[in-house]
């Protein structure tokens, strides 16, 4: 029950994040995206690591991890509503120009970060290494086409 509480709350909070947040500064905006983008690498990575083997599957730390992707990724849309530049942004003007496409793009993210969510409740680890992979897939789809190194 409370993992469908959470996917509902993440749901509800991706279709009305994508406009819940207005910049006064571009500096602003992507200080945003950076910090979603940096939460969602630390946790993708700490799953990561524990597909891998390189530190020990935790159940209950990875399932955590999984909820916690589940939620950035309904807010990572934020900072993308405008087209918001700095000299040190790592968005691709791509980005505003395929506008529809990169919100599919992070609505696909979204989706499969819940997949995984539900998945790593259940700790089968064959079932979580695939959704893990599917998941890492949709959110690196955006990486190339997107954003700069």
């Amino acid at each position: 029950m409370k993992k469908i509480a959470l996917m509902s709350l993440a749901a509800v909070a991706f279709n009305v994040s994508a406009h819940a947040v207005t910049f006064d500064k571009d500096e602003d905006a992507v200080a945003l995206r950076k910090s979603h983008m940096h939460l969602i690498g630390t946790y993708f990575g700490e799953m990561g690591d524990m597909i891998k083997g390189k530190q020990p599957y935790d159940a209950a730390r990875f399932s955590a991890d999984a909820d916690r992707l589940a939620a950035l990724s309904s807010w990572s849309y934020e900072g993308f509503a405008e087209k918001r530049l700095t000299d040190d942004s790592k968005s691709k003007p791509a980005v505003w120009e395929k506008k529809a496409d990169f919100d599919q793009k992070m609505r696909e993210f979204h989706d499969q970060a819940l997949k995984l969510q539900q998945v790593a409740g259940k700790g089968d680890m064959g079932e979580i290494r695939a959704e893990f992979k599917v998941t890492a897939g949709t959110c690196g789809s955006c990486h190339k086409p997107y954003k700069y190194k």
